[in-house]
């Protein structure tokens, strides 16, 4: 019995002998993916942290397929959704590298060579947007036609002169503010973009904006 095989027998041994008083999760001492049974004997409750120590510890235990089964079931513990958070706390970056790591080696050997089905893949496409669709019938794909940004009167076409002005005199009249000015510094920090001098106003300007406020448009040029 290697030591982590110890740790789990001790603290689902312990989990036999005492009640829980609040939250706590039923767990499968051997589990069912690998024949486990749902019988009373083989049900422990833990709390949340136990629970998911166990199943980590289960990916330590186990080889080959079975170790699999038990790396998918740790990182379903941790999926979380709009509609699912199961565990507030966290685990350290180097577990959680293992176990994407372990992880994607899994799916990735599970999916080798097998071709989804249709009927499979048109069901994870309306569980994404939730709605039932066929992404395979004529109406689907005429919707689809129907509503491209080709469509679109705009699609492809430039604005003339009078509303390009406009458009760039309701700009310089807008205003933002501060935590909007600060979210998008946030974004810029520690990403420096490359310079460049503007010939009119000697002034070192990023790439991305020069040519909008200076060289030819500069203020200092006119």
């Amino acid at each position: 019995m290697n030591k982590y095989e110890k740790w789990y027998a001790a603290i689902t041994e312990r989990a036999k002998h005492r009640s829980i008083d609040g939250y706590k999760e039923s767990h499968h001492i051997i589990p069912r993916s690998l024949g486990g049974l749902d019988d009373p004997s083989n049900l422990v409750d833990l709390t949340a942290r136990e629970h998911f120590i166990c199943h980590w510890l289960l990916t330590k235990m186990y080889t080959g397929e079975a170790k699999g089964k038990m790396i998918n079931a740790l990182y379903m513990m941790r999926a979380e959704s709009p509609y699912q958070r199961r565990y507030e706390s966290k685990i350290t970056s180097r577990i959680y590298d293992k176990l994407r790591e372990e992880y994607a080696q899994y799916i990735s050997k599970l999916n080798t060579g097998r071709v989804q089905p249709p009927e499979e893949k048109a069901r994870q496409l309306a569980a994404q947007i939730g709605r039932k669709r066929d992404p395979f019938s004529k109406e689907w794909k005429a919707n689809l036609s129907k509503n491209h940004k080709s469509k679109n009167p705009n699609y492809n076409t430039s604005h003339s002169l009078e509303t390009r002005k406009k458009m760039s005199d309701k700009a310089k009249l807008r205003t933002y503010s501060q935590e909007t000015i600060e979210k998008r510094a946030e974004k810029l920090r520690g990403v420096p973009r490359p310079k460049q001098l503007c010939p009119h106003c000697d002034q070192m300007i990023a790439v991305n904006t020069f040519s909008r406020w200076h060289g030819d448009n500069c203020k200092s040029a006119k």
